[in-house]
């Protein structure tokens, strides 16, 4: 019985993309280009007794020399993408975070999104006027920088619960075992900030621990915090501190570039282009990334919500 086609990803011994193509057990064929079953090269039709993969092995010098497949399975086919999720595109699988196609259908949202981060950055760069941002003034705490960090916490619950909502998870009420799915589906974890105002400052991770424990909220030391200072300010006033703001508006500027990619997300040589710059950002495999339409008619990208069972 003949499979239905899945769609690869072939890369080159150096890393670099080398086309799409559809493949089932018995036919494989390069889509993106004119007359591909004419060309040399474009197409591949196992002979009888023979796989798909041994007939393109026999014919062509693109295996690797232990035997490693060039070709890589994608999980979505062209056109497809997931709200709200930045990926790199098979014209450029290495470049992270990538971007989201569907980011002109959120362009109210992110322009909203641009211009709280801006406001909070802004609070911040106020308050360093103060507060020299160094290690040992990091502990300093007072009511802006309580009121500041509630604020960038609160906006990066907004992008959380966004991110889940757009891709089908509804609820009255999310909590941090809801949201800690993302970290996996969108490699939070491999996110890394710095800010170029004060580059005398480490790089931040502020989702490096995130979901190893089991304990969600106490993983994340700025949002324990800000639970901490919105509900009970008189008792624990003191864990309102200026490095856990620093942490939370990092949070925020992963959670833009996660979703939408660092251009879209922070804008092209923007004020936030300029107040944060990411030191590490996600690998992903060629099987996450998304597909240009080659075969079809000029259509719109279409939305496919992500399934986070998998990212538990």
């Amino acid at each position: 019985m003949t499979l239905a086609m899945s769609y690869y990803l072939r890369m080159g011994q150096d890393g670099g993309p080398l086309g799409i193509w559809k493949i089932n057990d018995d036919v494989a064929i390069r889509i993106g280009v004119s007359n591909a079953e004419e060309g040399p090269g474009t197409y591949f039709k196992a002979k009888p007794g023979e796989t798909i993969w041994s007939t393109i092995r026999q014919l062509t010098p693109w295996f690797e020399h232990d035997g490693r497949n060039p070709f890589h399975r994608i999980k979505l086919r062209p056109g497809e993408y997931y709200p709200r999720m930045a990926r790199p595109s098979d014209q450029h699988p290495g470049e992270a975070p990538g971007a989201n196609p569907g980011v002109r259908r959120e362009t109210n949202v992110v322009a909203i999104a641009r211009g709280q981060l801006t406001t909070l950055t802004r609070q911040l760069d106020r308050i360093c006027q103060t507060v020299q941002p160094v290690p040992s003034n990091f502990s300093t705490f007072g009511h802006d920088i309580r009121n500041l960090l509630i604020l960038a916490c609160t906006e990066v619950e907004a992008h959380w619960r966004g991110v889940l909502t757009a891709n089908g998870m509804n609820k009255d009420r999310y909590n941090t075992q809801d949201y800690v799915v993302l970290r996996r589906a969108m490699k939070l974890d491999e996110y890394s900030v710095t800010f170029p105002n004060y580059p005398w400052l480490e790089d931040i991770s502020p989702f490096g621990d995130w979901g190893s424990s089991g304990r969600p909220t106490q993983e994340l030391g700025w949002y324990a915090a800000y639970n901490a200072v919105k509900h009970n300010r008189e008792a624990e006033f003191e864990k309102a501190t200026l490095f856990h703001v620093f942490e939370a508006l990092s949070a925020c500027a992963v959670m833009m570039a996660a979703q939408f990619g660092l251009s879209s997300g922070l804008g092209q040589r923007s004020e936030l282009q300029a107040s944060y710059k990411f030191s590490m950002l996600p690998s992903w495999p060629p099987s996450e990334i998304y597909i240009h339409l080659y075969e079809e008619p000029a259509t719109d990208w279409s939305p496919v919500l992500f399934d986070f069972s998998r990212a538990t």
